[in-house]
């Protein structure tokens, strides 16, 4: 397992993606009203936020027609047909930090919901971008063909192996996981596979 840690200054988000995500979508910026809020809360972000990222290669193994790594079962249709041809699959857990849930849940606490909501849909925009950088970082490198990025909880990719990756990298960059809906804790935090192949 490696761990490597991404400067929040070396990610670049286009504004269009955030305005998607706060519901501005066919605008493709945050309207001028919004603006002064939007520049205060990113430069919150990047300077609450650490993001970090643990990562390993696996060679899969399969059993009765299903994908194994770890002794972990990776079941369903799309990650057969992004992994099923696969001689090593890279499995990454990224996170923003705690520190961006907690100014997320003072704005809340305190009324602020508009700033709540905005900071979020920034987070959860942010770390996806990280996800990004990462995932390109990783094609440059890599000699064989990438199969699209996974994560669990689209498609059919089961949203269980997210205690896998909890249990696998969670403790080397202080992430848990709810034991009954299996989202990350801190929240803006993604884990996803990527499948090589000659």
């Amino acid at each position: 397992m490696e761990v490597i840690e991404i400067p929040p200054q070396e990610i670049e988000i286009p504004q269009r993606a955030i305005a998607a995500r706060m519901g501005f979508k066919g605008i493709g910026e945050i309207p001028d009203h919004f603006k002064p809020i939007y520049e205060e809360l990113i430069s919150l972000l990047l300077k609450v936020s650490k993001p970090l990222i643990a990562f390993d290669d696996f060679v899969p193994s399969m059993d009765n027609g299903e994908i194994l790594i770890d002794n972990v079962k990776i079941t369903g249709i799309l990650g057969k047909s992004q992994l099923g041809k696969s001689i090593e699959i890279t499995a990454m857990l990224i996170t923003l930090g705690e520190q961006i849930d907690e100014e997320i849940a003072n704005f809340h606490q305190s009324g602020d919901d508009l700033r709540s909501f905005m900071l979020d849909s920034i987070g959860s925009e942010f770390v996806e971008y990280v996800a990004r950088k990462f995932d390109a970082s990783l094609r440059s490198k890599k000699s064989l063909k990438g199969s699209a990025r996974i994560a669990p909880g689209y498609v059919d990719l089961p949203i269980t192996l997210n205690k896998w990756f909890a249990s696998k990298f969670g403790k080397a960059i202080s992430v848990t996981i709810d034991p009954e809906s299996f989202v990350f804790l801190p929240r803006k935090t993604i884990s996803a596979f990527i499948g090589w192949s000659n």
